[in-house]
């Protein structure tokens, strides 16, 4: 309830009791510590961000375990798909010409096109395709109607695959990459 009023001082020991399992849970499902490390910061991140929520939980360590389960397994999911499109862009090299620099260097244009997003775009974008918000966990983050958040998302990424037309990838191409984005 301390931290629902904003009670900083009632986070940090929030954080600092939950942290080390967290930390360690990530790390065995992410393989890496690093990562697990960046997951349990926005794990703490997406509780400060919706923390008017947490007086109406009964159970907050369990709630705070399964926000952080789903950034890490959400993660390995990503990795696993991006991965596999890399391996198949690097089966392909020989006779396409293409592989995994290109798919890299489209993630970068990827980057540089969402920089160029109009302030909300971007924000949704980054909310939705990298922290892996849904559409009503972004309404609600926000504070704007659910439509407004889709209509942005929708302008944000028929933007960036205009501005991915432009540099020079075919169409199904910029399609793939929201599939796995």
């Amino acid at each position: 309830k301390r931290i629902a009023a904003g009670d900083e001082a009632a986070f940090r020991s929030l954080f600092e009791m939950h942290a080390p399992r967290l930390l360690a849970m990530a790390a065995r499902i992410t393989g890496s510590m690093a990562i697990a490390d960046d997951l349990v910061q926005d794990t703490f991140l997406k509780i400060w961000i919706s923390r008017d929520q947490l007086a109406e939980v009964t159970q907050p360590g369990a709630w705070i375990r399964k926000i952080c389960f789903f950034l890490a397994v959400n993660y390995v999911r990503r990795q696993t798909i991006r991965e596999k499109v890399i391996h198949a862009l690097d089966h392909e090299q020989d006779s396409a010409g293409e592989g995994a620099m290109d798919f890299r260097h489209l993630l970068e244009l990827v980057g540089k096109a969402v920089q160029q997003l109009p302030a909300k775009q971007q924000q949704i974008y980054r909310l939705s395709r990298e922290q892996g918000l849904s559409i009503a966990e972004i309404s609600q983050q926000m504070n704007l109607a659910v439509s407004t958040v889709k209509n942005l998302l929708v302008m944000a990424l028929k933007n960036i695959r205009a501005f991915l037309q432009k540099s020079g990838y075919p169409l199904l191409l910029a399609l793939l990459l929201f599939i796995i984005d």
